[in-house]
């Protein structure tokens, strides 16, 4: 997953891109996605200088 995340950011995705990708993720996995989906934002701030 991380190396993913870091791979889509690297490619210029926007941040509408992202949502849209793990809001479909979400509905295709149902509950148990959340817990990838969470993770997913946490790398994001992570690569983008924030903190978790």
């Amino acid at each position: 997953m991380d190396h993913r995340v870091e791979e889509v950011l690297n490619l210029g995705a926007t941040d509408d891109e992202i949502n849209e990708t793990l809001d479909i993720g979400v509905l295709m996995g149902g509950t148990l996605a959340v817990k990838s989906v969470r993770h997913a934002f946490s790398v994001i701030e992570q690569l983008r200088g924030g903190s978790t």
